[in-house]
């Protein structure tokens, strides 16, 4: 019977013992804790984004990912065909109102010629539209003087027969005041005879009809002229009005071009503005990745990103997304390691490192619909000096250990029953 029980009792104080072991483990014992959060090395200065403000048709790609730049240089240039159309067609518009321009101010002016010269700014027309429209005002120019002399030589012809008109109506009026004079002269002769009875009354008064007569014809014939002269006036007045009258419409036509020429210039400045962005440049040295472009003729939007330069020169940081419940434990000059999970874990040490700065508020990724604070973290590269095979690059996933208390095993064995406890109790 005592060799049947031996084994009992060394099973029993073999597991009294290893109970007791764990126990006394689970209290003595301390185990390093530590928050951990993914993360990604990212550039100390950030990546810099390729953007174009207006968009729109891509004529050359000139950079890819993986390329090296230099700030300045162009990585992609947009197709500028519709906008150097527009431009011609805004230019067409602009010479046109010039060259009307100089028409209506040498009208305005009464020239005699009109001469007009190509802008400065539009060496890029056709020389032989420019000439047509040079041309075309000249020629309306032309005409429309030789017009208006036409119209004013009319009048001057009709004020020249006028004046013929009353030249041989004064000469008509000079004749009969020498016929009234010898009438009035006859008639004072006669008037002696009669008052000697020495002619008959019929004399004296048929000669006091003549007189009367040739008055009245004086009279009316000195009215014509008056009239005459009136008219004269009249068609000298006609003159300045043709005159006035066409400078007034060209004044006018002038003000209606300025306002059509000041929209032009604005539209040229904004086509050449945008011509002038059609090469996409690099903000900064540094190597492009994150293309969103990648065959001609594709379309870009505006303010899209269109790449990225991640900039030469620059220290290399961890971002790590620490949960919100774990926010309370992490702290700026915090002791971390980082270990880098596209490399094998066997043959790559964990890299010391230490917590810079964390975000004052709560971000929110769009992708995930999650909540989380970011944990920026200096990593400490030296380590990797000995391993050529092994390099810290800007988007490597990086699995972040922040280092917190210890505690015993313990506590971590209790501490979900504590907080189970803790929400149980103070429910209703």
């Amino acid at each position: 019977m005592p060799s049947a029980r031996l084994p009992l009792i060394v099973g029993g104080i073999a597991i009294v013992l290893l109970v007791g072991g764990l126990g006394v483990w689970s209290v003595a014992a301390s185990i390093a804790g530590a928050v951990v959060a993914s993360g990604t090395v990212k550039v100390e200065s950030d990546r810099q984004v390729v953007q174009h403000p207006d968009g729109g048709v891509v004529g050359e790609i000139l950079a890819r990912d993986g390329d090296a730049v230099a700030a300045g240089d162009v990585v992609l240039r947009l197709d500028g065909t519709f906008l150097r159309s527009e431009l011609a067609i805004v230019e067409r518009q602009l010479l046109e109102i010039e060259a009307r321009k100089a028409r209506l101010v040498a009208e305005r002016d009464g020239a005699e010629t009109l001469v007009i010269g190509i802008p400065e700014g539009f060496d890029n027309l056709d020389p032989d539209w420019v000439r047509g429209q040079i041309e075309g005002q000249k020629s309306l120019f032309a005409a429309r003087r030789l017009a208006l002399a036409q119209e004013l030589e009319q009048i001057e012809e009709q004020k020249l027969q006028i004046e013929n008109q009353i030249e041989g109506t004064m000469a008509q009026i000079a004749a009969l005041e020498k016929q009234l004079g010898l009438v009035e002269r006859e008639l004072v002769d006669k008037q002696r005879l009669l008052d000697q009875n020495l002619v008959p009354v019929g004399q004296v008064l048929s000669l006091q009809r003549d007189e009367a007569g040739l008055e009245g014809d004086i009279g009316r014939l000195t009215s014509q002229v008056a009239e005459s002269r009136g008219r004269i006036s009249e068609l000298a007045v006609q003159s300045l009005r043709l005159v006035d009258t066409r400078r007034e419409e060209a004044l006018t036509q002038l003000r209606d071009l300025q306002y059509s020429e000041i929209e032009l210039i604005e539209r040229r400045l904004s086509v050449t503005e945008r011509l002038s962005r059609l090469d996409v440049r690099s903000p900064a040295d540094g190597v492009v990745f994150g293309s969103s472009v990648f065959a001609v003729r594709a379309v870009v939007q505006g303010g899209a990103p269109i790449m990225y330069v991640v900039p030469d020169g620059q220290g290399l940081l961890v971002s790590a997304r620490i949960e919100p419940t774990d926010i309370d434990q992490v702290f700026p000059g915090q002791p971390v390691s980082l270990r880098l999970t596209s490399y094998d874990s066997r043959t790559t040490p964990e890299l010391p490192g230490e917590v810079l700065r964390i975000s004052a508020d709560a971000l929110f990724d769009e992708a995930t619909r999650m909540t989380y604070y970011e944990a920026v973290i200096l990593p400490d590269t030296s380590v990797l000096a000995d391993m050529p095979g092994v390099q810290l690059l800007p988007g490597l996933p990086v699995e972040s250990f922040l280092r917190t208390r210890d505690r015993s095993p313990l506590s971590y064995l209790l501490r979900p029953l504590k907080i189970y406890f803790d929400r149980a109790l103070r429910e209703e």
